[in-house]
């Protein structure tokens, strides 16, 4: 059969409409020697020792939509849970509110428990596991869906995602209580903060009474730090009830939650008045955009990360998301090396070791530096030739007049030097003439009279006749005209 690139691109962008399920992904990275059995990190090790708390001692976590933020919290001596752990949710799919059937891209919000079994280690996002949806109170309302996870590889078609480094993490935590005898943990999924101004203005929505249903529970919590005791009655959550849906709540626990709600009630009424009711979700698309926009702009928020004892490769260049690429070539070349089984190129190195590199890139820097400065100091400038003057320019060499007495000043011409013309490549040059400098013709007489046999009877010199000559009369200075 004929593979067709095209369907894998939009297989990236569109994901699979039936949540999770397929657990394709076309990322992906070197694997950690065993990641099921990944120690937590010494980093977080400490923070715990530092807290009193066990790395057996029993977890819970809470999933926020809006923020885009999961929490992971643990239990102390008293069991009263701490916050230990926030990660980003790096993809959400869907809008705010309830998952309502099989194909509509909404990620769950409710009370849910992940036992063992549901933990799956031989994950396609690396890590992952399933949330237990549909509970007793989606089955109620005949809900449907099945492996809506909370996993790795920041893809997500239904569940919540985040980065490989963060579920190897959180899959620690979870794997240490169960160790300890946890027989299971809760996931409280929220649309968002239940505070007294985020549902002020999101009270027009159809999921108010959702969400006011949701927010007991988060109350409770908040009040006790203790993951509520969770049930359905009359197809509504109830929290905490001591004898099941036919009865209630502890009196310490019913006086502080009514002190919790007169304080809620008067932040509400306030923050009723400062934002309108008619509130409307935004579409999913546009919210993605809004998000891309955000961080290409530089104003993504700053969400607490406590899994940053593992980075990806820098040299490695890497989309936003897995279901995201940047051009046909890229979704091409993903999808054929994950048929032709090549090994990925993305790779994972400690904090440590991150560190110790940018220390060697900051002493190699320094080291060039200095000896750029002496490099520098040593330098001699060259000098250039002048831009102005032509490259080529004949010179002629001034020589000092011959000397001559003062009464012959009128002389037509003073008697000179021959004018010796100099050619030279440098315009600031000046020809040097020397004392002893001979013209040409002579030089050329002594030239070849060195290259004839040596005479013996041309060495005597011979005798000319005298003559007499008669010398002209000098004229006294007042004949001279």
């Amino acid at each position: 059969m004929r593979f067709s690139y095209g369907f894998v691109v939009l297989a990236l962008g569109l994901g699979m409409l039936a949540g999770c399920s397929s657990e394709e992904t076309f990322v992906g990275i070197e694997q950690v020697s065993n990641r099921v059995e990944h120690p937590l990190p010494a980093k977080m090790r400490d923070k715990l020792a530092k807290m009193n708390l066990s790395m057996s001692s029993p977890i819970m976590m809470r999933v926020f939509k809006q923020e885009a933020v999961m929490e992971v919290w643990k239990a102390n001596a008293q069991d009263r849970y701490q916050l230990v752990g926030t990660y980003p949710i790096c993809a959400w799919s869907g809008q705010l509110g309830p998952k309502k059937k099989e194909g509509d891209r909404q990620a769950p919000e409710g009370f849910y428990d992940v036992t063992p079994a549901r933990m799956n280690p031989q994950s396609g996002y690396y890590l992952s596991f399933d949330m237990g949806y549909p509970n007793k109170y989606d089955r109620a309302y005949g809900r449907s869906g099945r492996n809506l996870m909370i996993h790795g590889a920041c893809s997500s078609s239904g569940c919540y995602s985040i980065s490989d480094a963060a579920v190897l993490q959180v899959f620690a935590f979870a794997r240490d209580a169960f160790k300890g005898g946890q027989k299971s943990f809760q996931i409280q999924a929220f649309p968002f903060r239940m505070t007294a101004e985020n549902m002020a203005k999101h009270r027009g929505s159809e999921n108010y009474e959702f969400w006011k249903n949701l927010k007991v529970g988060y109350d409770h919590f908040e009040i006790t730090k203790r993951p509520p005791v969770v049930d359905v009655c009359s197809k509504k959550y109830v929290f905490n009830q001591i004898g099941g849906c036919d009865s209630g709540t502890s009196p310490a626990l019913t006086a502080a939650y009514q002190s919790y709600s007169k304080t809620y009630e008067s932040a509400f009424n306030a923050a009723s008045t400062k934002f309108a009711a008619d509130w409307k979700d935004t579409p999913e698309w546009d919210r993605k955009a809004a998000e891309r926009l955000a961080r290409r702009m530089g104003k993504v928020p700053n969400t607490p990360n406590d899994a940053n004892y593992v980075v990806l490769d820098a040299s490695v260049k890497q989309s936003v998301t897995s279901d995201a690429v940047a051009s046909y070539s890229e979704a091409k070349k993903k999808a054929e090396d994950r048929m032709n089984g090549v090994a990925p190129t993305v790779e994972y190195i400690s904090v440590a070791e991150v560190e110790y590199r940018k220390k060697l890139e900051a002493e190699k820097a320094k080291e060039t530096e200095k000896i750029e400065q002496n490099l520098a100091k040593a330098r001699i400038p060259v000098p250039e030739a002048n831009p102005v003057k032509p490259v080529m320019q004949a010179y002629t060499a001034e020589q000092p007049e011959a000397a001559t007495p003062f009464w012959k000043l009128w002389d037509k011409k003073a008697k000179r030097d021959p004018m010796v013309q100099v050619t030279t490549a440098d315009p600031d040059a000046v020809p040097l003439v020397t004392p002893d400098a001979k013209p040409a013709k002579k030089k050329a007489d002594e030239a070849t009279a060195a290259k004839k046999p040596a005479d013996p009877a041309a060495e005597q010199p011979v005798q000319a006749p005298v003559v007499a000559v008669e010398q002209p009369k000098q004229k006294p200075f007042w004949k001279v005209w």
